[in-house]
């Protein structure tokens, strides 16, 4: 996979992302969402994780099942 391909697939889960801006994504819903497989979100998730554009977070409901969530973020600067 090159980085065109890669940077594609960062528009894509970019633009999904902004369909609810508000809300935490987990991982299964973005990849039924945006049609990527494993290697690709993760790529694109590298990709906007780097930019600065999204975050990523992992949470422990229960002790040991852990839920991971994406979500975009946002940059202000003055």
């Amino acid at each position: 996979m090159d980085k065109h391909i890669i940077g594609k697939n960062a528009g894509i889960l970019w633009r999904f992302l902004s369909t609810d801006e508000h809300r935490k994504w987990e991982l299964a819903d973005i990849k039924k969402g945006t049609g990527l497989d494993d290697l690709e979100l993760a790529s694109a998730i590298g990709w906007l994780a780097r930019e600065d554009k999204i975050q990523f977070e992992l949470q422990y409901p229960n002790g040991k099942d852990k839920k991971a969530f994406v979500y975009l973020m946002l940059n202000v600067y003055f």
